[in-house]
């Protein structure tokens, strides 16, 4: 069958004012599917080249008919070869198999007996026109690929089809359940939506579209099949009468392969009213131009043939793919959200804008919004911050907040990132013990406030000089808590660790132990769990706190703060720098606040390779909030000898991703030795503990920056100029700019040249 001729359908003009807000909703087909996230990328990849992210949409409903995903690096061609079905039957054998694949009664029975029957009835006749010319197939592969596999890929093509379509038409409850997967993206308020459907999700699409007016309520007028069986006289016998065109539709482009079994009836125009206006076109999907893995059914060989490209492209404009464009809900977020039944943790920004409603306002109303919205769940876990109200929202829930984001002032959705501790002598490398005995730069009047796991504030190194000041745990929904008695504690170890190395001094035998500024006040922030993990929330609620007490005085209470924390970012989805949690401290950086930030661990990659375990030493392995351009990013070195051993083989190097000089500096990082929150009181010898991580090294610049402050205290307040009076400061390793930064900090040249 030749290409009918194009018809007019939608103006490019008409297309152009469309572009700007539309969005495109996938829906696949049969058989079962890897996880969601994973399947709409494999598609996203097919049609554009790139992870669209928000501006594409899986409608999916594979588990409801298979609980256990595919592996993601399982195709359905390997599926195809694993199943008993690719061992070659006679059409008998298929055709009395069917009727197990149909187990919902006599109709359902004959329907796939009968079905099965015609598939394979076309599918000989369409082979045959192949090999004798009849059929216009263009590529002489599919004329020479051996019988065998084609007969193969029919039958599992088929079995699939039959299973599947049969569940969709004769068991009520997961026709419901399927229908409502794509009838959910279909928002009124949104769109208009440009339906890209493949195989059965062709007939789901329809079923649904059927029930649209145009005009009112959502919008479809794009729409796409590949490989559609909606042309099968049995498939239409279960469909709403008269078959005709969507109300809403006003461009339908039908494409099928040659060989599909599934869409042996490659012309739709004349079957769906008003009939000529459909345009057919036939193609040859490109997982049949393959001998390892032929299949003219697939869904991304469909979706990566020119002529399905061209008509897309013509549609959308050529900027729709730009991986820069505008958005509303972040890329990384967009990329998990196919899953339509799990919850996504999201940072919701509302605009600030001076004009208009206050941001309290605007908080108070997008709160009470999210109430409505979830239903008063308390898994959503709402939790209203300064500038932003983290959550936990579903796929539905998150794209109707995206489309009333003007309304409700939401300037994105983020992805709400897990955040880590960064764990993999020193006084008197970086010259702290003799700044503290010639100059008395102890920390005496300097307040810093730490974010970890929290502190085992019970420690006897925290009792000599009385240095916890306050708790708070932001780890829970709400303001940042006090704990009513005891302390927050550490389970994890982690901070109490960190926490000594700024401040405090152990008694006794253990006097030799001393932190960087001991006599400083700490506030302690636990904003990580016991097994070290947070989210950017925890960290934002910690520095929403911090600013607030500052703010509350005429003068600063908080002097610098300390992250040993980090984690990944994607430089696709906000400029590096400038994600939320690094746009909230650079707020905190422009008040006065120091700000030590880790630099990260990732220097070291081991990887799974054929010949085994590989090391790999990492460049742009800055993570983030390190890569904060304000903040001082603390790279580790070894304790004792840096001139000899130099940088830490785990420490994360520079330069980032945008192409800034990081970390800033160096401090020690290899087993340092610090507080151990599972301490026995009366045995010394456990108070202590090594540890190693680019966490060891920040406090340390951390407590050499308060004891700094501590005797000269014009500088406070003053953030830049201690950073570049640090930075020109220290000791020059001879290392490479972006795994040493300026070097090694010196208290005492800082101390001596002011």
């Amino acid at each position: 069958m030749a290409k009918r001729p194009k018809k007019k359908g939608v103006t490019a003009k008409e297309a152009a004012a469309d572009q700007s807000n539309l969005s495109i909703i996938y829906i696949h087909g049969i058989a079962n599917k890897p996880a969601p996230a994973v399947l709409k990328r494999q598609w996203d990849m097919a049609l554009f080249g790139v992870d669209m992210g928000s501006r594409t949409r899986m409608a999916y409903w594979a588990d409801i008919r298979y609980p256990q995903p595919l592996p993601s690096t399982m195709t359905e061609a390997k599926a195809m070869i694993l199943s008993e079905s690719y061992r070659p039957r006679s059409d008998e054998e298929i055709i009395d198999e069917s009727k197990r694949l149909a187990p919902y009664g006599k109709d359902a029975e004959a329907f796939a007996q009968k079905l099965a029957k015609r598939m394979l009835d076309q599918s000989k006749k369409d082979q045959i026109r192949a090999q004798d010319g009849t059929l216009d197939v263009k590529d002489v592969q599919a004329k020479i690929l051996p019988p065998w596999i084609r007969r193969s890929a029919t039958e599992w093509i088929t079995k699939q089809f039959i299973e599947d379509v049969a569940a969709y038409f004769y068991n009520q409850e997961q026709r419901k359940a399927i229908q409502e997967r794509f009838r959910s993206l279909l928002n009124p308020e949104g769109g208009p939506y440009f339906v890209i459907a493949h195989s059965l999700g062709t007939v789901i699409s329809y079923d649904i579209m059927r029930e649209l007016t145009a005009g009112s309520g959502a919008q479809t007028p794009y729409y796409i099949t590949l490989g559609s069986p909606l042309g099968i006289d049995e498939v239409q016998d279960n469909l709403r009468k008269p078959v005709r065109i969507p109300a809403p539709v006003k461009q339908w482009d039908n494409f099928a392969d040659l060989l599909d079994p599934v869409a042996f009836d490659k012309s739709l125009s004349g079957e769906f009213a008003p009939t000529g206006k459909i345009d057919d076109d036939i193609v040859i999907n490109r997982d049949t131009l393959r001998l390892s893995g032929f299949n003219p059914h697939s869904a991304t060989g469909y979706l990566a043939t020119k002529n399905v490209q061209t008509t897309v492209r013509k549609i959308l404009g050529s900027s729709f793919a730009e991986p820069l464009s505008p958005f509303i809900v972040a890329r990384d977020l967009a990329a998990e959200m196919a899953d339509p039944t799990e919850r996504f943790p999201v940072l919701i920004e509302l605009k600030e804008e001076m004009t208009g409603k206050t941001l309290e306002e605007k908080r108070k109303n997008l709160i009470e919004e999210l109430t409505r919205l979830t239903d008063r769940q308390r898994a959503a876990k709402i939790d209203p911050l300064r500038r932003f109200v983290a959550a936990e929202l579903t796929s539905i829930e998150i794209d109707t907040l995206a489309v009333r984001h003007p309304q409700l002032q939401i300037a994105r959705i983020w992805k709400n990132s897990e955040k880590r501790a960064l764990l993999d002598k020193s006084t008197h490398v970086v010259q702290a013990y003799t700044a503290q005995l010639g100059y008395g730069a102890t920390g005496r009047g300097i307040t810093w406030a730490v974010l970890d796991t929290g502190i085992a504030a019970d420690h006897p190194h925290f009792k000599t000089y009385n240095n916890i000041a306050a708790q708070w745990d932001c780890t829970g929904i709400g303001a940042p808590r006090m704990p009513k008695t005891g302390d927050v504690g550490d389970g994890s170890g982690h901070g109490t660790h960190v926490a000594g190395i700024i401040a405090g001094s152990g008694t006794g035998e253990n006097a030799l132990y001393r932190g960087m500024a001991p006599e400083a006040k700490l506030h302690i922030y636990k904003v990580l769990d016991d097994d070290g993990r947070g989210s950017d929330s925890w960290v934002i609620k910690a520095l929403d706190h911090i600013a607030s007490i500052n703010e509350a005085s005429p003068s600063l209470v908080i002097h610098g703060v300390n992250l040993s924390l980090g984690g990944p970012f994607d430089p696709t989805v906000y400029g590096t720098g400038f994600s939320p949690l690094c746009r909230e401290l650079r707020r905190l950086w422009r008040m006065g606040v120091v700000v030590c930030i880790a630099a990260g661990n990732e220097g070291r990659l081991i990887i799974e390779t054929f010949a085994g375990q590989q090391e790999l030493n990492l460049d742009l392995s800055i993570g983030d909030p390190a890569n904060l351009d304000e903040g001082i990013a603390v790279g580790s070195v070894h304790k004792e000898q840096p001139h000899l051993y130099g940088i830490s083989y785990f420490s994360s190097r520079g330069p980032t991703a945008d192409g800034r000089a990081k970390p800033d500096l160096v401090a020690p990082g290899e087993r340092i030795v610090s507080c151990n929150a599972r301490f026995a009181a009366k045995r010394p010898a456990t108070h202590y503990v090594p540890m190693s991580g680019t966490s060891m090294a920040c406090p340390h610049v951390s407590g050499i920056v308060a004891a700094f402050l501590s005797s000269r205290r014009e500088f406070i307040g003053r953030p830049d100029q201690v950073k570049a009076f640090l930075l020109s400061h220290c000791t020059d390793l001879k290392r490479d700019r972006y795994h040493q930064g300026a070097g090694m900090p010196n208290l005492v040249r800082m101390l001596a040249e002011t």
